[in-house]
Formats: structure tokens, sequence, C-alpha cells
């Protein structure tokens, strides 16, 4: 004897962070978080430089991960917001507040520490990359700064003139390499 089907199938609430539907696996927040993540790591890819990204747990030195070079790695931290405008508005930088533990291992490191802002210009996670026919368009864009020298009470402005392309990755090779060249 078979066992009953049930009529209806009870599907959680959304959590309180999510707009979508319950069945997703993951909020709102852990959706930006990622799609920071890969937006980084395509660039990277492009570019030909791998990222090793640390263990959501192992994350002790305040950072998101590694960008490989040949002579060494570069530190990589990541954040994704749709808190500001990829055009903006008239403003040159954005502004994050940099938590003082972060400050303190950043500034500790010996190999150059970069924290790079994903720039979401929608808030609505269905409008943050469009498909068409001919391909699939990012709504975002990503910006860096240096932040292993920064102050102890400084918060990280990342200049809008520093837009992050495979390019900018030859730039970082050339600043991890000064690292180890004699002064």
């Amino acid at each position: 004897m078979d066992a009953p089907k049930p009529d209806r199938v009870n599907i959680p609430e959304p959590r309180p962070d999510d707009t979508h539907s319950a069945v997703t696996v993951l909020g709102d927040k852990a959706c930006k978080a990622r799609f920071g993540v890969a937006y980084v790591r395509a660039i990277f890819s492009q570019a030909g430089f791998p990222f090793k990204e640390t263990s959501p747990d192992e994350d002790a030195m305040a950072v998101d991960g590694d960008v490989d070079f040949l002579s060494a790695s570069a530190r990589i931290q990541i954040k994704c917001t749709s808190q500001f405008n990829i055009s903006g508005r008239g403003r040159a930088s954005a502004t994050w507040p940099a938590e003082v533990h972060w400050r303190e291992r950043w500034n500790k490191c010996k190999i150059p520490v970069y924290f790079v802002l994903v720039i979401l210009d929608h808030d609505d996670r269905q409008k943050w990359m469009s498909h068409h026919p001919s391909g699939t368009d990012h709504k975002s864009a990503a910006f860096w700064v240096r932040v292993d020298g920064i102050g102890q009470n400084e918060n990280v402005v990342v200049p809008k003139a520093q837009r992050l392309t495979i390019e900018t990755l030859d730039q970082w090779e050339e600043e991890v390499e000064e690292c180890f060249s004699p002064k």
C-alpha cells in the first residue's frame, strides 16, 4: 500500500533579509556577497590570473582571497553594494567604513592589499544582469583602492577613476614585484 501523498508542500516563509521566494537558498545579502566575488573572479579569469578564495570561517586576515601572480600574491577584500551608483552622479569616490581589525591586519601585511567595491546599479537582484539573444549584460562595475597603508582612523575611499579591469592586474603585479625589489 502506497503512502498517501500530501495535497500541498509546506514552503517556509521568505527570510527577513530576502525579497524573493522562500525556495531560494541564499538571502539578498548573501547573493550580493557571492555576486561580488563572482564578478571579481571573472575579471581575474579574463586577465589570466587565478583567485584563491578564503574559506568563510577563515577570513581572519580581513581579506576574501588572493590573486596569484608569478612572483607572489596580492590580497583582496571584496564588498558588493547597491547603495552607490556606478556613474556616481557627480561623486568621484565611494566611501566604505573600515573596521578597526581590518585596518590592523591590512597594515601588517607585507604584500599589497586591495579593496574592491562592486557596485550594482539596482537593489533588485533580478536587474543585476539582463539576458538577451546576443549575450548577458551586467549592470555592475568594480572599483578598487590599495589599503595596506590605510590610516588607523580612516575609512576606505574608493576612487571611481580606478575601475577594475584586466589592465588593473598589470599594475597590481608591478606593485607586488616592488615589494621584493631592493630599495
